[in-house]
């Protein structure tokens, strides 16, 4: 079966949704003030809530940011082109990842480069 680009913007318009939906949901949030809690536990309670959502909110930022770039791609007609290498993305990982943006090697020497000496 070929790798169906329609499809793929289908998910990606539908994960861009999503993701615009949390993060209205995390705007919307309120939080008490720190420092106005009737114990020093509940502040502490109140700041790593906001630290957790603050974390949350970026990632959510960060993956709405590759979907509106998965989508530019997709509009200007180099989706499914690895960032590093200029290869072809495997249509299984297109499949599964739509928002993509390196190959399986490259995304593994990323990884790879990343990780803690």
């Amino acid at each position: 079966m070929p790798f169906s680009y329609d499809r793929a913007r289908r998910e990606l318009l539908t994960e861009q949704q999503e993701l615009r939906e949390q993060l209205e949901q995390l705007e919307n949030e309120e939080y008490e003030g720190v420092g106005y809690g009737n114990h020093m536990a509940d502040d502490g309670s109140e700041a790593f809530k906001q630290t957790v959502d603050m974390g949350i909110r970026r990632r959510v930022e960060l993956s709405l940011k590759r979907v509106g770039e998965a989508l530019g791609k997709l509009d200007n007609g180099t989706y499914g082109i690895c960032e590093d290498c200029g290869g072809r993305i495997d249509r299984a990982r297109l499949e599964a990842l739509p928002q993509a943006v390196y190959c399986l090697d490259c995304q593994a020497q990323h990884e790879y480069r990343a990780l803690p000496r």
